[in-house]
């Protein structure tokens, strides 16, 4: 049995909606924007996490810290989030997560991400 894994992202999640993915001259691909924070947050999650991928059902605790009210989309950013996990190799596959919880906290010029990991107990 494992204890909780806790991990930081410094950034937020872009979020994935299909307006970020353009088609230019009929190849699809991803901004900048979308990939610069992917790179980093699988970077930064390999440095917190040298374990296997975790291949069992799973319960994930979110926590989002906004730096302002901006109206934010909270699922489209833990499709991120999701994806990250997997490139990073903490999840073998997003379809192992069971649980979510997540909240949004804002915190006045500061911004990052929480994820708490444990073990899927069923009710």
């Amino acid at each position: 049995m494992m204890g909780e894994i806790e991990l930081v992202l410094s950034k937020l999640p872009v979020p994935k909606s299909n307006r970020y993915i353009r088609r230019k001259g009929g190849r699809v691909f991803k901004p900048p924007r979308i990939t610069n924070w992917e790179v980093r947050a699988v970077w930064e999650l390999k440095q917190q996490y040298t374990g296997e991928p975790i291949d069992y059902e799973i319960s994930v605790d979110i926590t989002l810290i906004l730096p302002n009210r901006r109206k934010r989309d909270i699922d489209n950013m833990l499709k991120s989030l999701w994806d990250v996990m997997e490139k990073a190799g903490i999840i073998k596959n997003d379809n192992l997560i069971y649980e979510v919880h997540t909240i949004k906290k804002i915190e006045k010029g500061k911004e990052g991400v929480i994820i708490k990991i444990n073990r899927f107990q069923p009710p």
